[in-house]
């Protein structure tokens, strides 16, 4: 437990002590003074008021002007206190005591009616008034900004404890403000709710976007919360995701300025802000941490589930807490099953709009390629399933690198280079989501890389595969600077170049020009699949698959039909189109709805036919 911090006080000149005894008594000897009549004793010892005084560092008269201002609002005058009759009737009068710079105005401890200022009503402000009689709550002009931040959980791993300590230890020392980043924004909320209720501080937060951006609002806001931090020294939290627009980055740098107390800015990442002291990074949780958290949570402590399931995802304490408490033991509930499912849901919503999710279906039977392709993919998918052990045992830590795997299909249009994407994803159990180029790339600077951002991070938690089709369009090689387009297209390629080299996921990359891939990304990826024209045999395999066994067909040459030239694509495309044909007829599917789906194919693609095929 932290030792006492000193109290908070208000930006001033220093306090004139006082002496006090309840806020009743206190009152009734402002009230007799205002009088004129004679008071037995001198001032009151109220714990409260004289917190007050001692924080905001009035004067005797100016702690008195407050009493007054609270005997009027109380109704305990024949008439409303003014600066005037204080002056007259109270001890230490002096006319600076409502200058715009003392505390009584500026904390807005008392306000004024209306009328020239000597002779203006004097009112306590409402939030003062509460607090002296006992019931103190955050301002209510406060509350449309703020969020309370929530009861900590009971069960935080190791490391979170660890960052929470760090950072009572560095309010205790006064470094303020402090930045905490990580990837997880509930991971964050929940371990500086920890650490303030370690420390028996509330906290609350407020995002950037959400801060007022008029100069007036935004001076009562810092005015308002400063008083806040001497009457109850609560936290205060400003959440910034890093794409913020100009105006809310320059409104929190002038408001950072202005406040007092305890102050953290939180971010997604470890970046640099001025004034700002960079204190705990909160990192996903090791996967040791949250395999025990799994075991923990989940029914009957299964080892071996929690093993599968903190070597399928890569999350926070936040998501496994919300994703294991919904799994109740029961005689039909699949825990692990359920708590899969809730996390691969929260992946599929983060990638919404950014990436479209393509049905897994295909598996091993589906793909008719060389053996050397083959047995490539067949390495991909085993250096997948094995880079998680690795990283427990440490690899990552080595390397410095993200222990993702990426691997590259090069080959022609219809070679398969999507199929196999999706085997891939199905012998994984992974989801597959297909990146959709039209909306990540933006012409306004830095919005791609944004947009990137995005898709990485929330595939990194685990569950999906990466598939980026015609890759070359992103991971295309960087050329000569001759304008600023030039430019900002290769600051594109360095940043997928840096976030690839990080990338703790599964990615596959698609490309019909293997040239066009900048060089650099051949040492990131683990696996290059070249996919070229199929042969005879392979056609004859992929003549084989054309047709559902539900579709009917007679007499098809499957020798004669494996001699024409056609790719995968191709061949399904025409098999699709003599099945409707044949379809349409009433017919079975036959050499001649076949013979000519090709014939129309090679036309469409401006390519000879061989009359001898036909023959």
């Amino acid at each position: 437990m932290p030792a006492p911090r000193p109290a908070a006080r208000w930006p001033g000149p220093p306090p004139v002590a006082g002496h006090d005894d309840g806020l009743a008594a206190e009152v009734a000897r402002i009230h007799l003074l205002l009088k004129g009549e004679p008071t037995p004793d001198g001032p009151a010892d109220a714990s409260t008021l004289r917190r007050i005084a001692t924080g905001f560092g009035l004067t005797a008269f100016e702690r008195d002007v407050l009493v007054a201002s609270v005997a009027g609002e109380l109704g305990l005058l024949d008439r409303p206190a003014t600066f005037a009759w204080c002056l007259d009737a109270l001890p230490g009068g002096h006319w600076d005591a409502l200058a715009a710079d003392r505390p009584l105005r500026a904390a807005r401890l008392v306000e004024l009616g209306e009328g020239p200022l000597p002779h203006a009503p004097l009112r306590a402000d409402e939030r003062i008034l509460h607090e002296l009689r006992g019931v103190g709550r955050l301002d209510e002009r406060l509350r449309p900004y703020l969020v309370e931040l929530p009861p900590p959980p009971t069960v935080l791993p190791a490391s979170r404890r660890r960052a929470a300590r760090q950072l009572c230890a560095a309010w205790q020392a006064g470094r303020r403000p402090l930045r905490v980043c990580g990837p997880d924004h509930a991971d964050r909320v929940d371990v500086l709710a920890a650490a303030c209720a370690t420390v028996g501080r509330a906290g609350h937060r407020v995002t950037a976007t959400d801060l007022p951006r008029a100069v007036t609002d935004r001076d009562a806001f810092a005015r308002l919360w400063n008083r806040e931090v001497v009457l109850a020294d609560p936290v205060l939290v400003v959440e910034l995701t890093g794409d913020e627009p100009p105006e809310a980055s320059a409104a929190v740098a002038q408001l950072m300025a202005r406040l007092v107390g305890d102050v953290v800015v939180c971010t997604p990442r470890a970046v640099a802000l001025d004034g700002v002291t960079p204190g705990p990074t909160v990192d996903r949780p090791t996967r040791a941490e949250q395999r025990a958290l799994w075991r923990k949570l989940l029914p009957g402590r299964a080892e071996a589930a929690a093993a599968l399931l903190a070597r399928e995802f890569d999350l926070g304490h936040r998501e496994i807490l919300d994703s294991a408490t919904p799994a109740v033991p029961g005689p039909t509930v699949d825990p692990v099953g359920l708590a899969r499912g809730l996390v691969r849901e929260r992946v599929r919503r983060d990638l919404d709009g950014l990436a479209e999710r393509i049905d897994v279906r295909a598996g091993w039977d589906d793909l008719v390629l060389p053996a050397a392709a083959l047995a490539q993919l067949r390495q991909l998918t085993a250096a997948a399933a094995g880079r998680t052990l690795l990283a427990e045992q440490g690899f990552a830590g080595r390397t410095g690198r993200g222990l993702g795997v990426a691997a590259l299909f090069a080959g022609p249009s219809g070679t398969g280079k999507t199929l196999a994407a999706e085997v891939v994803a199905g012998v994984l159990g992974l989801d597959l989501h297909r990146v959709d180029l039209a909306t990540v790339v933006s012409k306004w600077i830095g919005e791609t890389e944004k947009q990137l951002r995005r898709i990485f991070d929330a595939a990194e938690r685990g569950g999906t595969v990466l598939l980026f089709d015609e890759a070359d369009a992103l991971f295309g090689r960087r050329s000569e600077v001759r304008d600023s387009h030039d430019r900002y297209a290769n600051i594109e390629v360095s940043y997928l170049l840096q976030r690839m080299e990080q990338y703790r996921g599964v990615a596959v990359l698609t490309t019909n020009m293997r040239t066009a891939i900048d060089p650099a990304f051949l040492r990131r990826l683990r696996v290059v699949v070249p996919f070229g024209h199929p042969g005879p045999a392979e056609r004859a395999g992929l003549w084989r698959r054309a047709f559902p066994p539900a579709i009917a067909t007679t007499d098809l040459d499957l020798p004669r039909l494996a001699a024409l030239d056609l790719t995968g694509g191709d061949i399904h495309t025409v098999a699709l189109r003599a099945a409707l044909v044949a379809a349409g007829e009433g017919d079975p599917v036959g050499m001649r709805h076949v013979l000519d789906a090709v014939a129309a194919e090679y036309a469409k693609h401006d390519r000879p036919a061989d009359p001898g095929l036909w023959s």
